[in-house]
């Protein structure tokens, strides 16, 4: 009978330890599946639907609607540099030619709040040789600093030579002399407000800048160089902005009238495309990245 418990006992012993000692084996770690890397390209894309096309002060469209679209292909090289290509457009109504294709590329740089875009943009005009309306291009410089979460300023230095093909005019009635150097320079800033109702992001962009023309023409068509300057209120909300903004310049003039000669888009003899202008523009923008 003694023998019959201590054998039970030591059977219950071994069975109430049996736990323990699973519990102190080691267990092999399963490795989880290492995460993917996120992909250094993009694609941004977007379409603005604006009741005039305002490039400068100056209107390109007679005043009248314009669709634009634009596709950008980025590739991100480190955190502080991004590189990329991309196509813009525009309907026009110049008389000169029926569509604007803006070809850039360059790179974006970011130091903490200070950022700097350096590139290049071809204005591509389909059939507006014929018309008196040339491409050219322009290399740009768009430094930026941010100061605070609602303030950014920032500035746009843009040029170059043979501007608009050194022909001025519907079948070239005046020919740039000289260089045809032109470009543009200003300043323009992005203030954040404090309130977002619904989500809703508010933010007022004025700006002001200067147009400049080093040449002249051979014809009394003088370009003269233009101050413009805008300020807009952006609601943004997700990938849609409606921008309202006003235009204008201290320039103006018809072909009939006289005064300067880009205020008289197309050949529009009465009309003053550089006058003051109310715009508005309802914007979609998104990425490949944000739809995934």
């Amino acid at each position: 009978m003694k023998k019959f418990v201590l054998s039970t006992v030591a059977a219950l012993a071994v069975v109430g330890a049996a736990p323990a000692f699973g519990a102190d084996m080691p267990v092999k770690a399963v490795k989880a599946a290492p995460a993917a890397a996120p992909s250094p390209f993009d694609i941004l894309f977007g379409v603005a639907f604006t009741t005039d096309y305002e490039l400068r002060g100056v209107s390109q469209s007679a005043h009248q609607p314009a669709v634009q679209g634009y596709f950008e292909l980025d590739y991100t090289v480190t955190d502080w540099l991004k590189l990329y290509a991309g196509v813009w457009g525009s309907s026009l109504y110049t008389g000169f030619a029926d569509a604007e294709f803006d070809i850039s590329g360059g790179g974006r740089f970011t130091f903490g709040n200070f950022g700097l875009d350096l590139g290049f943009v071809y204005y591509e005009y389909p059939d507006g040789t014929a018309n008196g309306f040339g491409s050219f291009g322009e290399f740009y410089a768009k430094p930026s600093y941010k100061f605070t979460d609602w303030l950014t300023i920032g500035a746009i230095i843009d040029g170059g030579g043979d501007f608009n093909n050194k022909c001025i005019g519907g079948g070239c009635v005046g020919v740039w002399t000289g260089d045809a150097n032109a470009g543009y320079y200003s300043g323009n800033a992005v203030i954040t407000l404090p309130w977002q109702p619904a989500g809703i992001t508010i933010s007022v962009n004025p700006e002001i800048g200067r147009q400049w023309y080093s040449s002249s023409v051979t014809t009394n068509l003088g370009v003269q160089s233009y101050t413009y300057w805008d300020v807009g209120v952006d609601f943004n909300w997700k990938a849609v902005t409606l921008d309202l903004r006003y235009w204008d310049t201290n320039t103006s003039g018809t072909l009939a009238g006289g005064g300067n000669p880009v205020c008289a888009v197309g050949g529009h003899a009465t009309m003053d495309a550089c006058d003051a202008r109310f715009v508005a523009t309802l914007k979609f923008d998104t990425s490949i990245s944000a739809l995934k």
